[in-house]
């Protein structure tokens, strides 16, 4: 009795949660509670279903535009009256969306996932370390390379990397991010790592992340927020990430090894 009962549940809640996938409703991940998430679809499909294209006979949806890098309004390809509208994008305003749905204007993307009202989320940041030794200071300008390298079967994707920029004198500085490095599919970049004055090379961790068309990379606990377009952000545990094109990135931790050629594997 018990087991049917179980059975039954997980049923209701498995068409229950393809009923909102088919709907368009954006649901938030488990770790993304601040806000709440709209229906975007419905969003394009009221806006922009006037005139001439009421008679469309398929929705107007919310796609992700991946050359922007955000969300867009869908308009499918209309025939009719010796004419053909083809299809393209059109704005999908996010805090226009926000007004009409949650009466708000505030809004914030995890991910890709757009919630409406103030982000609550606390997000664990990696933990300040002392600075390393001062060495023997040989003079000898050693530099700590890092190689990106494009090993997965994606044709070209692009990466960005965060560092704990020390300064020449090891003072504490916050965190670094900057972006983007173009990787086309088997190809590697490499970026090198200042030095400190005495000649010491750079050591420390740096946060990886990857993007494309289709995929993203990166996972645990550390994100950071990234632009779409070339960036270099300061001060980068400290960014509220509510800009707009903004979206907080998942990463990859990684280790250097001081003075050498270092090389991480997008797979």
């Amino acid at each position: 009795m018990i087991v049917l009962f179980l059975r039954q549940t997980a049923l209701v809640a498995l068409s229950f949660s393809i009923c909102l996938a088919l709907s368009g409703i954006s649901l938030p991940e488990p770790a993304q509670a601040g806000g709440s998430s709209i229906n975007l679809s419905k969003f394009c499909d009221g806006k922009y279903r006037t005139g001439l294209l009421r008679g469309l006979q398929t929705k107007i949806v919310a796609k992700w535009d991946s050359k922007r890098k955000k969300w867009g309004c869908y308009i499918p390809q209309k025939m009719g009256y010796g004419t053909i509208t083809p299809a393209h994008y059109k704005p999908l305003g996010y805090a226009e969306a926000c007004r009409k749905f949650r009466g708000t204007s505030r809004y914030h993307l995890h991910g890709r996932t757009l919630h409406c009202g103030r982000d609550t989320v606390q997000r664990k940041q990696p933990r300040r370390q002392p600075p390393p030794s001062a060495g023997n200071g040989r003079g000898e300008a050693q530099h700590t390379a890092l190689s990106m390298c494009n090993r997965s079967r994606t044709d070209t994707i692009y990466a960005a990397w965060v560092w704990h920029d020390w300064g020449e004198n090891r003072r504490r500085k916050n965190w670094r991010a900057q972006g983007w490095i173009r990787l086309p599919r088997g190809r590697c970049e490499r970026i090198e790592f200042p030095h400190y004055r005495n000649g010491d090379p750079y050591e420390d961790t740096v946060y990886l992340h990857a993007t494309s068309d289709r995929v993203n990379w990166g996972k645990g606990n550390y994100a950071f927020c990234l632009h779409p377009s070339d960036f270099d952000h300061l001060d980068a545990d400290k960014m509220a990430c509510t800009g707009r094109d903004q979206w907080l990135a998942e990463t990859f931790e990684f280790r250097l090894d001081p003075g050498v050629e270092n090389t991480f594997n997008f797979n």
